[in-house]
């Protein structure tokens, strides 16, 4: 039997322990208070730090999102970014952060259509992006179209989401093919935000066209 939670961290160690068993058994337990048992927790200790198991899984995701955020702001050279750039700092940081626990973005990142987990962290990035597009916007870089630049944070977010599907099915050296997936996607997204999209969607659905075609992609 695991060790009861630590006073010092306590919701720290809940979610540590969760995942321990999510991983181990590869679904999760078949109750909270099934899971309390298992790791010598009272049932209400568990109610103290999170609703339910959807509201531990919600507050991961959300966190990676926060804490890559929070790594740049943390670069006195981030805030001078172009906005591409600044969306390029943010997916590469975002995966070298989140390979900390890649199995837990392999394993259980919720799928499309079951998007129910990741509302905290789209609403996250997506208040991330808007500064982006506030930006770009200001200094001429994107194209103010009003109510389909309004759309763009969204888009963005749809964006990162296929990123992180792909890059959950990368098996080359290093992630190096998530990498350059990271650069044509944002490098289309800027040029799809100003104009001339058509060279950058060529690139990138080459690009795509190869890695989907490959034995074993």
């Amino acid at each position: 039997m695991a060790k009861s939670t630590s006073k010092k961290n306590p919701m720290e160690e809940l979610e540590k322990q969760y995942w321990h068993v999510l991983l181990t058994k590869g679904k999760r337990p078949s109750s909270v208070y099934a899971f309390t048992e298992e790791i010598g927790m009272e049932e209400a200790e568990f109610y103290k730090h999170a609703a339910s198991f959807d509201a531990l899984e919600s507050g991961y995701w959300d966190r990676l999102v926060e804490e890559t955020i929070k790594v740049l702001h943390e670069d006195e050279d981030y805030a001078n970014y172009p906005g591409d750039q600044k969306m390029l700092a943010f997916f590469f940081t975002f995966f070298v952060h989140s390979q900390k626990n890649r199995s837990r973005l392999v394993e259980f990142f919720p799928r499309p259509g079951c998007s129910k987990t990741l509302k905290p962290m789209r609403h996250r990035f997506v208040e991330f992006a808007k500064e982006i597009i506030e930006q770009g916007i200001e200094d001429g870089s994107i194209a103010n179209r009003k109510k389909v630049s309004e759309k763009y944070p969204e888009l963005l977010f749809e964006q990162f989401r296929s990123i992180i599907e792909f890059h959950r099915k990368d098996q080359s050296a290093e992630f190096q093919d998530t990498d350059a997936l990271i650069e044509k996607s944002v490098r289309f997204s800027a040029d799809m935000a100003r104009s001339g999209t058509l060279d950058s969607a060529f690139d990138l659905g080459r690009f795509l066209m190869r890695r989907f075609t490959l034995p074993g992609s």
